[in-house]
């Protein structure tokens, strides 16, 4: 860490950082790392930040935004054109009634009504989904989830294999669009691995064979294989491709581009900064990259990662470019195919200027709370995380934390130092 960095500023060692690779349409495991290393020491963990609560890992963390997709996934799947326009204005109370699961209904508390706002006063509907996905607006999609109900959300999640990462139900509350339940990275890269391959989704698989050898003999020993089954029409997805290319190439996500390879990706960040998230993909490979506390306390303002200063952590700008460096060296020497894409027209046509608060979103602030204290950490140089857990809110906040995990050897190189530093921190975050 430089000197020259004044003492207000957080270290890096505040926050951790955890990262996986999945190849699409197997659900294979390619490539599994975070800051902190294995081990009982200081700094050390034994916990895996990258996985579920029930394979070794923590409670997860809220993606944010990069849910969002799946909100508009479920929209498409049943019926809504990727053209539909909402006002989308700067700040609103969540519309209520709001339709749920099993005839059940949401409503807002008209008494002490929660409420939303957008990134930047600047973010002013009328938008279409393709400029909504793109600036990552949302009273967009607060209101795109309040149309259709949160049923058919939660059902095209479950069809992902998208899961709260300590086994609990996800909430049937319209706060979920905004990414308030806390998931894995491994959760979140198999989800868009669903996107990657045109709809398909495949249990993920971290081991392909295991044999056993009994004296000049050995045998194969049976090992978890992949289940795939359809989760979207092909439709469908070659929609979301073509919506969250549209992230990557001008949009929260254009630091996370690969260049000449086609790719496509969301950003998300936390309410109050607690946790920054890059998930991205190629027709190939899909990875996530998560960066922050894994208590969820920590926020990550005024805050030096890697030796660089930042006012604000965004999800384009820390774990965009780790993202794009990991999957640089992944994908090096293997082929670069397109995606099947779909015509979707502009929205309504406004000229407007993208201040820096358009480079990504925050989470609802009235719908819960997280608190707690732990290790982990991470990436480039990056970061430190911890043990913790919290308190719900109106509409169900959550409880998280961890502290660090295993690096398996991938089959292919990451870029030189890409994976280096270590630390910890305390943390806790609202729903």
């Amino acid at each position: 860490m430089q000197d020259s960095i004044k003492d207000h500023v957080y270290k890096s060692d505040d926050v951790a950082t955890a990262a996986t690779i999945v190849e699409p349409g197997t659900g294979k495991i390619l490539a599994m790392g975070q800051s902190r290393p294995y081990g009982f020491g200081k700094n050390e963990t034994e916990i895996n930040l990258s996985v579920d609560q029930d394979m070794g890992g923590g409670l997860g963390y809220q993606p944010g935004s990069t849910f969002k997709p799946i909100v508009a996934a479920a929209a498409i799947e049943d019926g809504m054109p990727p053209t539909k326009v909402y006002s989308s204005p700067y700040e609103m109370d969540y519309p209520s009634p709001v339709q749920a699961c099993d005839g059940k209904v949401w409503k807002n508390d008209p008494a002490n009504p929660a409420e939303l706002e957008n990134e930047n006063e600047s973010e002013v509907g009328p938008y279409g989904m393709k400029e909504a996905t793109a600036k990552s607006v949302n009273t967009y999609y607060v209101q795109l989830i309040s149309d259709i109900g949160i049923c058919p959300v939660t059902t095209m999640a479950k069809k992902m294999g998208v899961e709260r990462a300590d086994g609990n139900t996800m909430p049937q509350v319209p706060s979920i669009a905004l990414g308030t339940q806390e998931m894995s990275p491994l959760t979140m890269a198999n989800a868009y691995a669903t996107f990657a391959s045109r709809g398909m989704y495949c249990t993920p698989v971290a081991i392909e064979s295991v044999s056993q050898r009994i004296g000049n003999k050995s045998k194969s020993l049976p090992v978890p294989k992949s289940t795939c089954s359809r989760a979207m029409s092909e439709t469908t997805a070659d929609t979301i491709n073509t919506l969250l290319r549209g992230v990557v190439e001008d949009g929260t996500g254009t630091k996370a581009g690969l260049g000449s390879r086609p790719s496509a990706g969301k950003t998300g960040t936390t309410d109050e900064r607690y946790a920054a998230w890059f998930v991205g993909y190629t027709p190939n490979m899909a990875g996530a990259v998560w960066v922050g506390d894994p208590a969820h306390k920590r926020k990550m303002v005024n805050i030096s990662i890697g030796g660089v200063p930042h006012s604000k952590v965004f999800g384009g700008e820390v774990p965009g470019p780790i993202w794009r460096d990991m999957m640089s060296g992944a994908l090096e020497g293997k082929e670069a195919p397109d995606f099947n894409t779909v015509h979707i027209p502009d929205g309504p046509d406004r000229d407007r200027d993208r201040g820096e608060g358009d480079e990504d979103d925050e989470g609802d602030g009235n719908n819960g709370d997280g608190n707690g204290n732990g290790n982990g950490g991470f990436l480039g140089g990056l970061i430190g995380g911890t043990n913790g857990g919290g308190d719900g809110g109106t509409d169900g906040g959550t409880d998280g934390g961890t502290d660090g995990g295993t690096f398996p050897t991938p089959s292919f190189s990451f870029p030189e130092d890409l994976f280096q530093g270590q630390g910890n921190g305390n943390g806790g975050g609202r729903g």
